[in-house]
């Protein structure tokens, strides 16, 4: 009975004790143009939108694209990092970025209001998700 218990104990921990557990923080952050947010010691800064997607209600050839242009400052070191949404050539929706030592992952999520035909004076909010890797 000893030898059962024993065995049962130890098959448990090596079927439960050697999971994996995959731990991934995600947040969310807005931007408006000229804002910026604190990830721990670094600073990301929202410089400038590029919005060429096709207007509501308008008939294009492409639907377009947006890109949002960001700097990662860390280290009084300065980083580029241009994310899109739609077609814009070689520009992906997310990069991977390293802050404070860590991995993650920075993805354009939505850039709001969608453009019109009508020119608006909205300011436009950037959607982005960060997780760390």
């Amino acid at each position: 009975m000893k030898k059962l218990i024993f065995f049962f104990i130890v098959s448990s921990v090596f079927a439960f004790g050697c999971e994996k557990k995959s731990e991934t923080a995600t947040t969310n952050y807005d931007f408006k143009i000229n804002t910026s947010k604190s990830i721990g010691t670094s600073t990301l800064l929202l410089k400038s939108i590029s919005d060429s997607r096709c207007p509501i209600n308008a008939e294009c050839i492409s639907e377009g694209g947006v890109q949002a242009h960001f700097r990662l400052t860390a280290n009084n070191i300065d980083q580029e990092i241009i994310l899109c949404k739609g077609v814009c050539g070689t520009l992906e929706s997310s990069t991977n970025i390293k802050i404070d030592g860590i991995n993650y992952s920075i993805k354009l999520i939505d850039v709001t209001p969608y453009p019109q035909l009508q020119k608006s004076d909205i300011t436009q909010t950037v959607k982005i998700e960060l997780t760390r890797a």
